[in-house]
């Protein structure tokens, strides 16, 4: 198990504890801070976080390949997960870019690479795996008692991923993917003919168990993996398909504010190109438009949410996070090659793209979090 103060030697011994701090409010103007996993040329694996006009804030070495990054509800804490399965967890503060606690999983779990906080900022909520009973659990943590351990609930399936809390702060949504995984076998899919993926929706205030939305059973291998929310509590998710690479399964679904759920449907000629693979997925401000990300089949997308339409779809190789603003239709898309774009979609669905900025030595992972840097 890695403690902090192995993390902090390690780093030290190979002069990387300079990266640590440079701070923040100095240099430009820019507000927004982008943060995310990557990998550098060297194979190595860091956090960083970077302005949209291109300069990097901070830079934090990570013992392995990092997942996704939460933050906490003031916007002055990042709290940045482990590759799934994976047993460390960092919390950043963000005003000074530096290391404020490492978190190992407790045993007999790991974390599943996402993470929440409560409304309140009180308590942190991480996906973990029960590996010896093959069950996924929420693990609670303590925010205000150096992320103490407090406790975990039942996630009602196998393999949460992740989660997200609807507005109003009282209900979760759980990812149930559907697949086993056990530390003997590394990453390997232990259960894939009879994997049964889920959504579920939980109480915040004691994981009591409000409903789940299963898909039809011809789509038993289809991993629902990546959620966001939307301000009218509906639930954007995205999907890992685990069947043959033959199949075209929709690789998008939204679950409506009255619990209706609906499959996106791409044009047949294209779906068999995403190679059933959706990195992330995020809602607009407004909650009209969605976005995901293909990087197995070099895409970006927009939908309209309301009929679920596609309304772009772009090539972008080996695509990956996603983030979005306070500016209705606005989405920032990172790539394994270091590069940010913009797309922002009009109200009557015409899409506006604004200049990219490439960060060299970078691969950018899956997620991608803004954070506000002068909370």
């Amino acid at each position: 198990m890695i403690s902090r103060r192995d993390l902090l030697a390690g780093l030290a011994a190979t002069g990387a504890t300079t990266l640590f701090t440079s701070p923040l409010t100095a240099g430009s103007g820019d507000d927004r801070l982008l943060i995310s996993a990557a990998r550098r040329n060297d194979g190595s694996f860091v956090l960083v976080g970077c302005t949209e006009s291109g300069e990097i804030t901070f830079e934090l070495p990570l013992p392995g390949r990092g997942h996704a990054t939460t933050l906490s509800p003031d916007g002055k804490t990042a709290v940045h997960m482990a590759r799934r399965p994976g047993r460390f967890m960092l919390v950043v503060d963000i005003a000074t870019g530096t290391l404020r606690e490492f978190v190992n999983a407790p045993e007999g779990r790991h974390f599943y690479g996402h993470a929440g906080f409560a409304p309140d900022g009180k308590l942190l909520f991480t996906t973990e795996n029960d590996f010896d009973r093959g069950r996924g659990v929420i693990g609670i943590w303590d925010c205000r008692d150096g992320y103490r351990r407090a406790g975990e609930w039942d996630s009602f399936g196998i393999g949460p991923h992740d989660l997200t809390l609807l507005p109003g702060g009282t209900v979760m949504a759980i990812a149930n993917g559907g697949i086993l995984t056990h530390p003997d076998s590394g990453r390997a899919k232990l259960n894939i003919p009879d994997m049964k993926p889920n959504l579920t929706f939980v109480d915040v205030r004691d994981g009591t168990f409000i409903r789940q939305i299963e898909l039809p059973a011809e789509l038993h291998k289809n991993s629902i993996r990546h959620l966001d929310s939307g301000p009218d509590g509906s639930v954007l998710f995205g999907m890992q398909y685990q069947g043959a690479k033959t199949d075209a399964p929709p690789l998008v679904g939204h679950v409506g504010p009255d619990g209706g759920c609906t499959l996106f449907d791409a044009p047949e000629t294209l779906t068999p190109q995403l190679q059933g693979y959706c990195a992330d997925v995020a809602i607009d401000a407004s909650g009209r438009f969605g976005a995901s990300t293909f990087p197995r089949g070099d895409r970006i997308a927009i939908w309209s949410i309301p009929d679920g339409k596609l309304v772009m779809l772009n090539t972008v190789r080996d695509s990956a996070g996603i983030a979005t603003g306070s500016r209705p239709g606005a989405f920032r898309f990172s790539t394994g090659f270091g590069r940010l774009l913009t797309r922002v979609a009009g109200p009557d669905g015409t899409i506006a793209e604004h200049g990219a900025r490439r960060f060299a030595g970078l691969a950018f992972d899956n997620h991608m979090t803004l954070a506000d840097r002068h909370i």
